[in-house]
C-alpha cells in the first residue's frame, strides 16, 4: 500500500535585498545585499513537479515568498505567484509592508496571491526605527495594512517578541484586532542572524509572562493569535507552532533547500540543491523525519534548532 501524502509548504527567499536593515534579521540582509534567486528555475521545478504530483509523497499546499523584502525583486515574486495559480497551489508573502502600492497590490490579486504576512513590531516611531530602520509613517504604513485587506487578502500581522518592544505587544494586538486582519503572531526573538549577539532577549518566564498577560486581557482572545517557535504554557489561551510540527522547506537564493532559515553554520540542516535535482527528490528527503527532528520534553524539535538549549532547561 502507498504511503499517504503528507502536505508540505515551501518558503522561498527571491532576494537577500532589503529596504531596511532589522536588527533581528536572521540573515542579516539590507541595502548592501544583492543576490536574487533564478526563479525560472524554481518554477520550472514546481512546473516539473506538477506534471507528475498524484504519485508524490507530498500535497503541496503553498509557496510564500520572502526576503530580505520580496517586493525589491517584485519580477519574480510576480512569476512564482503566476506559476502557482496555474498550477494550483497557494501564494503569499512574507514583507515589511512599505514598497506596496495600489499597482503592486492589483497584480498580486490578479495572479492569485492569498496570504500577506506584514511585520508589525511597533506603534511609536522611536521603537519602530529602532528596531527595522526609517519608516516614512504609521498612517500610510496603517494605509497599506488596510488596502491589503480590502483586497481580500489573508493579512497576518508578525510580531516579534523583545526586550526593546515588550511593552507595545498590547498596542500591537489592539491596532491588528481593529484592523480586522486574518490572524496575528507572536514570535520570541531567536539567536540567529543579526540578532544573535544583541542583549534583546526575554527569559522564558519572561516571554510566558508576556503571552499570559495578553491572552488574559480583556479582549485578549478577540483576534486568532498564534505563538510561533514557542512551547505552549499553562494559562495561555493562543495556539502554539513548534518547528518540528511544521511540514515546510526553505529555498535560498541560490536555491539550497534547508529545514529552517534559522539554524546556521555545521547545524544547518540541508535538503538538498534544488538547481541540481527535481524538487519530488526533495520533499522524499525531507519527509524521512528521523533525519531531521529530535524530541525534546515532549516536543518535536529539527535537529540543531536555536530554541533546543531552552527546551532542554525545561525537561530538567
Amino acid at each position: 500500500m502507498a504511503e499517504p501524502q503528507r502536505t508540505f509548504s515551501i518558503e522561498v527567499k527571491v532576494t537577500s535585498c532589503c529596504n531596511q536593515e532589522c536588527f533581528h534579521c536572521v540573515n542579516s540582509d539590507g541595502p548592501s545585499a544583492d543576490s536574487d534567486i533564478d526563479w525560472r528555475t524554481f518554477t520550472g521545478r514546481l512546473e516539473e513537479w506538477a506534471r507528475t504530483k498524484d504519485d508524490s509523497v507530498s500535497i503541496l499546499k503553498e509557496v510564500r515568498m520572502t526576503g530580505g523584502e520580496p517586493l525589491v525583486n517584485f519580477e519574480a515574486v510576480l512569476g512564482i505567484a503566476e506559476c502557482c495559480q496555474r498550477l494550483g497551489i497557494a501564494s503569499g508573502i512574507n514583507t515589511n509592508g512599505l514598497l506596496f502600492d495600489a499597482e503592486k497590490i492589483r497584480l498580486l490579486k490578479e495572479r492569485g496571491a492569498q496570504v500577506m504576512k506584514v511585520s508589525f513590531d511597533a506603534v511609536t516611531m522611536s521603537t519602530y526605527n529602532r528596531l527595522r530602520g526609517r519608516l516614512p509613517s504609521f498612517e500610510e504604513f496603517y494605509g497599506i495594512i488596510r488596502e491589503l485587506v480590502k483586497n481580500g487578502f489573508k493579512v497576518i500581522l508578525r510580531f516579534t517578541l523583545s526586550r526593546i518592544n515588550r511593552d507595545q505587544l498590547r498596542a500591537c494586538y489592539d491596532v491588528a484586532r481593529d484592523m480586522g486582519i486574518y490572524k496575528f503572531q507572536i514570535k520570541p526573538l531567536i539567536r540567529s542572524g543579526r540578532a544573535k549577539g544583541l542583549d534583546a532577549y526575554l527569559s522564558p518566564e519572561e516571554v510566558n509572562t508576556v503571552l499570559r498577560e495578553l491572552s488574559q486581557a480583556p479582549a485578549g482572545n478577540a483576534l486568532s493569535t498564534e505563538v510561533l517557535c514557542w512551547p505552549p504554557a499553562p494559562g495561555i489561551d493562543f495556539s502554539f507552532k513548534i518547528c518540528g510540527n511544521v511540514n515546510k522547506i526553505y529555498v535560498a537564493p541560490s536555491l539550497v533547500t534547508t529545514i529552517c532559515n534559522y539554524i546556521e553554520g555545521n547545524g544547518r540542516q540541508v535538503v538538498g540543491d534544488l538547481a541540481a535535482v527535481p524538487l519530488e527528490v526533495l520533499l522524499r528527503h525531507r519527509a524521512d523525519e528521523s533525519l531531521w527532528i529530535e524530541k525534546i520534553a515532549g516536543h518535536r524539535l529539527v535537529k540543531g534548532c536555536p530554541n533546543i538549549p531552552y527546551f532542554k532547561d525545561r525537561s530538567r
